[in-house]
């Protein structure tokens, strides 16, 4: 099973293929911000440390919530959209 590792707390969910970063913080106890669940606010922002190409590609809705914040798409994904396809993730949670 995929494991995502959520800094900066260094708490470890694991998930299974296809399920969101989200899903794997709550798997591991850690309460990570978000607002809509739907892709649409972008208060989920996670800095990917490790492990991007572990990650299915960002959306097209995806995308456009990140260039709204101004955030890299190759360094940040949206908690409630990304999802592991495969392999170790390690995400650091936004301030």
């Amino acid at each position: 099973m995929p494991r995502v590792v959520i800094l900066p707390v260094e708490l470890v969910g694991e998930i299974g293929a296809g399920e969101s970063l989200l899903d794997a913080g709550g798997n591991a106890g850690v309460e990570m911000e978000a607002g809509c669940f739907d892709c649409s606010c972008g208060t989920c922002a996670v800095a990917v440390v490790h492990g991007m190409e572990n990650l299915l590609p960002p959306t097209l809705d995806e995308l456009a919530v990140l260039a709204a914040w101004n955030r890299d798409p190759a360094r940040y994904r949206l908690a409630c959209c990304a999802r592991v396809c495969q392999g170790d993730v390690t995400i650091r949670q936004l301030d």
